[in-house]
């Protein structure tokens, strides 16, 4: 390490993962426990949105009716709420159609309607912070690597993603899309390639995050990456809050994930950090992040458990070994180099 070289490092605690049957009355009250837990909640554009809700709006939809039941629940004095994951997916849309007058003017309405909605628990920015935070990030990608991904999420639909790969070809497809993860320099395991692997794989939730087209110019890669982002986005915070929680004895000993996005909360359990390093030189930072991915989970028509895939069964074998294969391919070292 250099002279003028900082880095630190935050890990995942240690968990406890039991399955009980409980009664009703059991049930409630492990809930007013898991309630109880001081919680940093990050918000996407969505969630946020749903805050401006009121009176009788969201009776018409019972989706979002339920998400402002829930936010209303989970408004308690030991809990805050973020608008920094909101923010970051607003800045980093390429596309700006607001002048940044208009854009902080629609970022303090937002903070605004949050303050509101909230009677108990606290927003966890402040005005300034997030207006210096949209006028750094404004006219530069949060992450170095993102015309690359788009470039990635361009190519993938041009393959036809949107309808369903014929079985045979899914293996030399999975292949195809991987070398060309290599030519961009973006590693293997980024989501933005494990979930375009398993859309070819038929994880539905998958399909809705990247809403691939048939015909290229309906496709809006910018949407898919956005949502895709937030997974990489969040899990260093939360590694990051819940350390300095356990350490410090306060704070936040939990950090959740929101939003109204059904394909996005399905996938987004299937990511789950475990260190985080990040190291500083000067006026750069570089980070090293990682993550615990349930392949399994993700690839949905080969998934790899013992009681949905006999032995017996000669189909299954096969499943088993395009499994075996498409883990090889994904986790070598193909990319030493690649962005992460």
């Amino acid at each position: 390490m250099t002279s003028n070289e900082h880095n630190a490092e935050f890990v995942r605690g240690n968990e406890l993962k039991l399955t009980l049957s409980l009664t009703p009355e059991q049930a409630k009250a492990m809930q007013a426990w898991s309630d109880a837990i001081p919680t940093l909640y990050m918000l996407d554009i969505c969630v946020v949105n749903a805050t401006k809700l009121s009176g009788t709006a969201p009776a018409t939809d019972a989706r979002k009716a339920a998400l402002v039941g829930r936010l209303r629940h989970l408004d308690r004095p030991q809990n805050s709420f973020s608008y920094l994951l909101a923010l970051t997916e607003k800045v980093s849309d390429p596309r700006p159609s607001l002048s940044d007058d208009e854009f902080e003017a629609q970022i303090l309405q937002d903070v605004a309607a949050m303050r509101r909605f909230f009677v108990q628990a606290r927003v966890q920015e402040e005005d300034g912070f997030l207006l210096d935070y949209a006028r750094a990030l404004r006219h530069q990608p949060p992450e170095l690597g993102t015309g690359a991904y788009l470039d990635f999420l361009r190519l993938a639909n041009g393959r036809g993603l949107a309808n369903p790969v014929p079985r045979a070809d899914r293996l030399r497809v999975a292949s195809e899309m991987m070398a060309q993860a290599d030519a961009l320099l973006i590693a293997r395991q980024h989501p933005t390639v494990l979930l375009t692997l398993a859309c070819l794989y038929g994880n539905i939730s998958a399909r809705k995050v990247m809403k691939f087209k048939a015909d290229h110019r309906n496709f809006r890669a910018e949407n898919a990456l956005a949502d895709i982002m937030v997974i990489s986005r969040f899990l260093p915070l939360k590694l990051q809050v819940e350390q300095d929680a356990r350490n410090e004895r306060h704070g936040y000993m939990r950090m959740a994930f929101m939003t109204d996005d059904t394909g996005l909360a399905g996938v987004f359990g299937c990511f789950k950090g475990q260190k985080v390093r990040f190291t500083e030189t000067g006026d750069k930072q570089e980070q090293r992040l990682d993550v615990k991915v349930e392949v399994a989970d993700l690839l949905t028509e080969i998934s790899m458990e013992p009681d949905r895939s006999p032995r017996t069964d000669t189909t299954s074998e096969a499943a088993r070994r395009e499994y075996d294969l498409l883990c090889a391919m994904l986790f070598e070292d193909a990319v030493g180099h690649a962005r992460g």
